[in-house]
């Protein structure tokens, strides 16, 4: 249930990411570089080296190198900038709502305590 007082980690997460580049990025990484297909290409274009001539395979093995290179880096870059983003945000938030908490208990021992003079004392002053 949410709190007006308290941001929730997604919140900041989409303010983060509202740019353009950054939904570009995210789209790419998401969609093209992390998925199946690249991975297999990536995994299946070094074997298909394997029949043709020593010279072919030294470029082959050069290209398909970096490409395993060209895809794995980005993707694994992204996704760690990410899950940093991500526990950031996460401790942002409960700091936030620790704080809240921490307030609205200071709060409540001023309450607590003025409650118990008056008891003390007999009544309200007059």
């Amino acid at each position: 249930m949410p709190h007006p007082n308290v941001n929730h980690p997604y919140q900041e997460l989409r303010q983060a990411s509202a740019s353009f580049h950054d939904r570009f990025l995210g789209w790419v990484t998401d969609k093209v570089l992390a998925s199946v297909v690249m991975f297999d290409a990536a995994l299946i274009v070094p074997l298909l080296v394997l029949p043709l001539p020593n010279s072919a395979k030294v470029v082959l093995g050069v290209i398909s190198s970096n490409w395993i290179q060209w895809w794995a880096l980005p993707a694994l870059q992204r996704s760690q900038n990410l899950a940093d983003f991500k526990r950031d945000a996460k401790a942002a938030a409960d700091h936030e709502a620790m704080t809240h908490m921490a307030l609205t208990m200071d709060r409540v021992e001023v309450m607590v305590t003025d409650l118990h003079s008056i008891s003390l004392n007999g009544g309200p002053a007059a």
